[in-house]
């Protein structure tokens, strides 16, 4: 296969030949970069020939934390995103039960905020009730740490009566007595549809959490491989693998299993843990209570003690450790535990990692420097969180919180995700909050602690380049260099050049994977 990408304005993010307009492919890896003519000769006559019209393209992106199988399960669920309060919850749940939108009898829903509510209240189980005291009913917060249950749901999940409906972290567990495990043949499409829907935003790859809590991988890992093995899986698939005990991770390890263990485009990745919640649902682990709630400091979801019992496990298998922790309190836990992890069995270039990355002071962010470390960072979370951050840790601790700059300064590679559905995966509109620090929806807003902004080509760098180096790929992929995989995005603009406020805005009109146009507006 040879093809001729030509007439581009082409950002390679390769030193040696940053912007070039044209590209040559020989069997789905660059062959040549330069002008038409200079890339010409490394083609024969037969090679196809694509005019990228004067158009912006740059390596294609990634998506570092997110969860496919459940974003393509949350499109059947009913959207309390843009509830404005709790009356506008309630109103779009009576709608959604007279249309009949229920999945196996009950009523699911996701997505609300009470933060944006002019009474900030997570809503109970009477709050429920007044959309129907028959139909049982589970509403999940945007984060999913927290869910909202009414009395019906009570009655059927065997809770006691003093249940307030309110489960938070680990009591949300007795829902999956509810959900209906989908077959090989209903997971593979639903894995096809998020990849469908990921090629449209110019992401090739996706790091997705999908094994979900009780340790039986297998159906997933069998959808996915035998879609990879057939050339069926559009996507590069990148499996964050959660395990929660010992046990799990033990028997997943006995099954023959390995870290970087790939199949075509589905590769076995880190070992993915959730250390605490949100900072929206105030579940995230602090080392100190809340500002705004000096009765919590989050809830921990281990010990260090139950941690380093896990992870000296994965540690000894050759996995790099990807831990969800949100609050400063699950960051201590984790710095300490791969301080531990290290000084006892030492591995060069190990790449454990901290996903969020939220809140943290200079000290623990100078930690995370020191133990080579990475971070997984969701610049989109600024949108809402920079309204509630300084009341929830206080003005002194924002400011050293979703410190991107400074993981720049400190040599800290950050590679950059979504954490889908807790937001959309739009790339170009994540990106742009990498950049300007700022909610889109509020005319006139300014940058949110604007010294922690990155710079286009360090946001653009966060979702390709770095992404590539948080699964070892940086050498197949990340920057368009001669040798490496034909992954590329175009673009309507040049994101390069046009004004900071408008990235958001900007289009993704075509998604090459290996060399072959894989989706095109």
């Amino acid at each position: 296969m040879e093809k001729l990408y030509v007439n581009g304005t082409i950002h390679t993010l390769d030193a040696t030949s940053p912007l070039v307009s044209a590209l040559a492919v020989v069997n789905g890896r660059i062959a040549a970069l330069g002008t038409q003519e200079q890339v010409r000769a490394a083609v024969s006559s037969k090679a196809q020939v694509i005019d990228l019209g004067g158009r912006t393209v740059t390596p294609a992106f990634s998506d570092t934390h997110m969860h496919l199988i459940s974003y393509v399960g949350s499109k059947r669920e009913v959207d309390l995103s843009t509830a404005g309060s709790l009356e506008a919850l309630i109103e779009t749940c009576r709608a959604a039960l007279a249309a009949g939108q229920c999945r196996n009898g009950w009523l699911i829903g996701r997505g609300w905020n009470q933060n944006g509510w002019p009474t900030p209240r997570i809503p109970d189980k009477h709050d429920l009730d007044r959309i129907s005291t028959e139909v049982p009913i589970a509403l999940s917060r945007a984060c999913y740490h927290v869910t909202s249950i009414n009395s019906r749901a009570c009655e059927l999940l065997g809770l006691s009566a003093d249940c307030d409906g309110i489960l938070r972290e680990d009591e949300g567990n007795c829902l999956s007595a509810i959900e209906a495990q989908p077959t090989a043949d209903e997971l593979m499409a639903m894995i096809q549809e998020g990849c469908a829907d990921l090629l449209k935003q110019g992401i090739v790859c996706a790091h997705t959490d999908d094994f979900g809590e009780s340790g039986n991988y297998a159906p997933v890992y069998n959808a996915y491989r035998s879609l990879a093995e057939a050339g069926k899986l559009a996507v590069r698939i990148v499996q964050q693998c959660r395990f929660l005990t010992p046990e799990q991770l033990e028997r997943f390890l006995s099954d023959g299993h390995f870290y970087g263990e790939t199949h075509g485009h589905y590769r076995l990745g880190e070992h993915k843990l959730l250390l605490d919640g949100s900072l929206g649902a105030r579940t995230a682990y602090m080392r100190k209570p809340y500002a705004d709630d000096p009765s919590t400091q989050g809830i921990p979801l281990f010990t260090e003690d139950s941690l380093y019992a896990l992870t000296r496990i994965s540690h000894a298998a050759g996995f790099p450790i990807a831990a969800h922790a949100i609050g400063d309190g699950a960051l201590e836990m984790l710095l300490n535990t791969v301080e531990r992890l290290q000084k006892e069995a030492p591995r060069k270039d190990a790449r454990h990692g901290v996903v969020h990355c939220q809140i943290t002071d200079q000290a623990q962010l100078a930690r995370i420097a020191q133990l080579n470390m990475q971070a997984y960072i969701q610049p989109i979370f600024v949108k809402a969180d920079q309204h509630i951050t300084e009341d929830r840790v206080g003005a002194a601790l924002a400011q050293t919180s979703y410190a991107w700059k400074t993981l720049r300064t400190l040599g800290i590679h950050a590679s950059g995700g979504s954490d889908c559905p807790v937001e959309p995966f739009d790339l170009l509109p994540n990106l742009a909050c990498a950049v300007t620090r700022k909610d889109p929806t509020v005319p006139g807003a300014q940058p949110w602690h604007a010294e922690q902004c990155l710079t286009v080509e360090e946001a653009v760098r966060c979702f390709t380049e770095e992404a590539a180096y948080a699964s070892f790929e940086e050498n197949d992929r990340g920057t368009l260099s001669v040798g490496k995989l034909a992954d590329f995005a175009v673009l309507s603009r040049d994101i390069f050049t046009i004004a900071p406020d408008e990235i958001g805005a900007t289009k993704v009109e075509m998604t090459v994977v290996d060399g072959e146009i894989a989706w095109e507006k």
